[in-house]
Order: C-alpha cells, then structure tokens, then sequence
C-alpha cells in the first residue's frame, strides 16, 4: 500500500517501510534517536483513507 509507505517514510529518522497488505503489516526501519513508535502509528493513522483503520506497534 504506497500511502501508508509513503507517509511512513515521510516521518524524519525512517530509513525504510516496506507494507505487506496481505498480512496488513509493516517492518519499518528507523533511527530511534529521531523516531517515537507513536510517531510512526500516528503517520499510518493519518495517512490518506486510513483514519478508520487502527494501527499498533508489534515488537520483535
């Protein structure tokens, strides 16, 4: 899903987003020095038509 990518990696400090929609996941690579995990579930949130979609952080 490039709108939920694309606003991933607009957020300062991610390296890269890769979304698998048929598992509705996304791995994102990211600096944790500028990035919050909120910031991230934010960026999916509010990307374009997502707003009724929840969004979570599952950890490795």
């Amino acid at each position: 899903m490039d709108t939920v990518r694309s606003a991933l990696e607009a957020v300062k400090g991610v390296k890269e987003a890769k979304v698998d929609l048929d598992t509705k996941e996304a791995v994102v690579k990211y600096d944790a020095a500028q990035v919050k995990t909120e910031d991230l579930v934010k960026a999916v949130r509010e990307a374009q038509g997502m707003s009724k979609y929840g969004a979570s952080v599952k950890k490795k």
